[in-house]
């Protein structure tokens, strides 16, 4: 199983790279994508699903091209979108029925798999419901389940678990890490935490390129040393914040603690070295996107 992505380059409006000659082999696994508004993630998930087409370059799935393949290809392929573009006055069943029909999935065959997707998405007493009724999370479950349907191959996720609540991200997380050993999944998102434990490999894209790449442990380790502690007042936070990366600010009745990324060791100021993640990754990187 390999879905390969090979000089794609995607040009708006004559000027403007989305996409700046992107190469990458994907095989069975999670992959994540991380980046700012505008590095380019929602367009290469929108290329490898045929809903927009490249300036240059081609994806091919075991060495066939996804465009010859056509109708082959869209049916090991599952995407959930951004946009919830989802039919108001369908009740649930009806919507997933229809997306089942749209794969060119037998009936007797849907039947089974709705059923077994509504339990893991946690939706089988809503199946009456009209899509328009739902919550924002409950139409992220509704998505999540059609991208499922029939069993794909390459699932593409485009921020999966926005307007979740906490439990129902790790239910969504966890699905995923389980279907993911034997297919290939993408995933765009600005919940780090939802693929720091179960992406294989990290992709970090800024401006159509990526910067840099692998499995989460080996982008930690490029922190290494880097990532510290400071305690501090709140008389000297404005000092901190305007010189150092600040990830994260918390306190307690006593000090402010604030954790930060530097090269160097933040002399002058009460530290802790402390163990870098994938946050700490995004903005080393990001910090000024």
């Amino acid at each position: 199983m390999n879905l390969k992505v090979s000089n794609l380059t995607k040009i708006y409006g004559g000027k403007i790279k989305a996409l700046d000659d992107f190469n990458y082999n994907f095989t069975a696994g999670v992959y994540g994508l991380l980046g700012p508004n505008g590095a380019g993630k929602s367009t290469l998930m929108n290329i490898i699903t045929d809903n927009l087409k490249a300036t240059s370059g081609e994806v091919s799935y075991d060495g066939e091209n996804t465009i010859k393949m056509g109708k082959n290809f869209r049916k090991i392929l599952g995407y959930m979108p951004q946009q919830q573009g989802l039919y108001p006055n369908f009740t649930l069943i009806r919507f997933l029925y229809y997306m089942a029909a749209l794969k060119g999935m037998k009936r007797s065959d849907a039947t089974k798999d709705i059923e077994r997707l509504l339990k893991l998405v946690n939706l089988t007493d809503c199946t009456k419901k009209r899509l328009g009724g739902f919550s924002g999370g409950m139409k992220q479950r509704a998505l999540v389940a059609q991208a499922m349907l029939g069993n794909p191959s390459v699932i593409i996720l485009d921020e999966p678990t926005a307007g979740l609540d906490p439990k129902e991200r790790i239910r969504i997380r966890n699905l995923i890490s389980e279907i993911a050993f034997d297919k290939i999944v993408i995933i765009a998102t600005h919940v780090v935490s939802d693929i720091e434990f179960i992406a294989k490999e990290v992709l970090l894209l800024k401006e159509g390129v990526i910067i840099d790449n692998g499995s989460p442990q080996k982008l930690c380790q490029e922190l290494d040393g880097m990532v510290f502690e400071i305690t501090t007042t709140e008389e000297k936070l404005h000092e901190v914040t305007k010189f150092f990366k600040v990830g994260n600010i918390s306190k307690d009745e006593n000090n402010i603690f604030v954790r930060i990324v530097s090269e160097t060791e933040p002399t002058g100021y009460t530290f802790t070295p402390v163990k870098p993640d994938i946050e700490d990754i995004y903005l080393n990187h990001f910090d000024d996107a």
